[in-house]
C-alpha cells in the first residue's frame, strides 16, 4: 500500500507534510521517536518544522492510519504497521522488534470489563546483544 492509499483508507487528505512522514516510516521500520523523524526528515533536505512533524503524526494516530507505542514513560514511538502484533524491547540497546501475536490471542478479564485496545510488549534482550555479552 502507498502512503497516498494509506491516508485515504483512513479518510485523510494527502499533503506534503503526512506525505513525507507516511514515507519515512515506510521506510524506517524502526519505530522512531517523533524527534528522530523530524531529524531524519531535515537530514534528507526536507523542510518541515518540528511541530508540524510532531502535529502530523498526532493526526495519523488519531485515525490509525500509524500506531503510537508507549512502551517506555514519556516516549513514544510510532509504527507504520497497524495490524495486531506485539513488540519486543532490548532493555540494552533499546531496539523494538515487531512480533507476530495469534489474531485469537485473548485475556482473561473479570466480568463488566470491555476492552478498547490492547497493547503487547516484551522487554528482554535481543540476539544481538545477547551474541556481544551483555546480560540484564
Amino acid at each position: 500500500m502507498t502512503g497516498k492509499e494509506l491516508l485515504k483508507t483512513h479518510g485523510l487528505q494527502l499533503t506534503e507534510e503526512r506525505a513525507m512522514v507516511i514515507d519515512f516510516l515506510m521506510k524506517h521500520h524502526t519505530h522512531p521517536t517523533a524527534d528522530e523523524i523530524f531529524k531524519g526528515l531535515q537530514d534528507s533536505g526536507a523542510q518541515i518544522s518540528r511541530a508540524t512533524v510532531f502535529n502530523t503524526l498526532n493526526t495519523l494516530s488519531e485515525k490509525g492510519a500509524v500506531r503510537a507505542l508507549k512502551i517506555e514513560d514519556g516516549i513514544i514511538h510510532f509504527d507504520i504497521l497497524t495490524h495486531p502484533h506485539a513488540h519486543f524491547r532490548c532493555s540494552q540497546c533499546g531496539r523494538i522488534y515487531d512480533i507476530d501475536i495469534t489474531r485469537n490471542a485473548s485475556l482473561s478479564l473479570p466480568d463488566g470489563f470491555k476492552v478498547s485496545h490492547t497493547d503487547y510488549y516484551v522487554t528482554g534482550i535481543c540476539p544481538e546483544c545477547q551474541a556481544k555479552g551483555l546480560k540484564e
